[in-house]
């Protein structure tokens, strides 16, 4: 005998352009429908016993409920997701709060599906989070299993307005339904479109606005691991790697030594990982040295050749680390 432990909802069911497109209530009556059927694939439902299974309710009160979940049937009748009739046999609208239907649940011309773990399911505790969770979950195959999803876009799928459509995402983000990474403004001065996944975004893969909500604007402990920078020196650097002109509006860049902090930063995240505060700084140079490769290279009247400055620094940097490492092994030596 086998027993599942997951709902599988047709993709058709998620699609903005099918019409078989659910809203949020229509998907979690669906999701109940399909955790009560037998093993037979008989549902025998009232809107009764439909509001005292679900953990989300539909209104305050089962009075109130029950209109809800009656015309959410008939909505899922009439889009042909579902067929119900009463213990007679008959297609019918009028039904009470105890009235048995027999339902059985509508077959696609397609199996692709999103798969909806119990686990999950109880642990939602909004019917629209449940829908932003299974649009999300709908990707997890796809390329890193990111959903790169519009506030447009989101309107469309949860079928509300914009405004109620990102609070409700952002709520599912909030509460660890799915995971956000903020998109960074691009050359032309617009926002990239956020991502979406059900699984966390690792740091080397946020965004530079993502890592700011996370590292810069949360107060984070000031601790560092490194062997040759304390924390103070660590900020300096920081701050050197984040401005760009002084008060005067004189052009500010960063000097060697924040080259060898970063350096060091990149082998210690190798080898044993980084403080919080080290990924901050870490992100600041990433961020910097990136932009300054952009930079125009300077022609050398001496040698003839054309070299970028932040190129110099790197390889003056690298050049310093293995001096001071082969010092450090001699005198170990000693």
């Amino acid at each position: 005998m086998e027993f599942f432990t997951f709902i599988q909802i047709n993709n058709q069911l998620l699609e903005v352009s099918s019409e078989f497109h659910l809203t949020s209530e229509e998907l979690y009556i669906y999701s109940l429908l399909s955790m009560s059927r037998s093993l037979r694939g008989q549902i025998y439902a009232t809107p009764s016993t439909i509001h005292d299974m679900g953990h989300i309710k539909l209104a305050s009160s089962q009075k109130r409920a029950i209109p809800n979940i009656k015309d959410t049937l008939i909505s899922l009748r009439n889009k042909k997701v579902i067929k119900f009739t009463n213990t007679d046999g008959e297609i019918t609208d009028a039904f009470k709060a105890n009235d048995t239907l027999i339902v059985e649940l509508s077959e696609f011309d397609t199996e692709y599906h999103t798969q909806l773990d119990f686990e999950v399911f109880d642990e939602i505790q909004d019917i629209r989070h449940l829908h932003v969770y299974l649009a999300v979950r709908k990707w997890k195959n796809g390329e890193n299993g990111v959903f790169i999803c519009s506030k447009s876009r989101w309107a469309k799928i949860l079928t509300c307005s914009p405004s109620t459509a990102i609070k409700a995402v952002n709520e599912a983000v909030d509460a660890g339904v799915i995971h956000k990474n903020i998109g960074d403004y691009n050359e032309t001065g617009k926002q990239n479109t956020n991502q979406y996944r059900i699984t966390p975004f690792e740091d080397d893969e946020i965004t530079y606005h993502s890592f700011n909500k996370k590292y810069v604007e949360k107060k984070i402990e000031e601790v560092t691991n490194l062997e040759h920078f304390t924390v103070e020196e660590l900020k300096e650097t920081e701050q050197r790697f984040n401005t760009h002109k002084d008060e005067n509006g004189k052009d500010v860049f960063p000097v060697e030594k924040d080259y060898v902090a970063f350096l060091d930063l990149q082998k210690q995240k190798r080898e044993v990982g980084l403080t919080d505060f080290e990924k901050r700084v870490l992100r600041a140079g990433e961020k910097r040295i990136n932009k300054l490769k952009k930079q125009k290279p300077i022609f050398d009247e001496e040698t003839f050749e054309s070299f970028k400055l932040v190129d110099r620094y790197m390889n003056q940097a690298k050049l310093y680390i293995e001096h001071r490492d082969e010092m450090i092994a001699e005198h170990h030596n000693y």
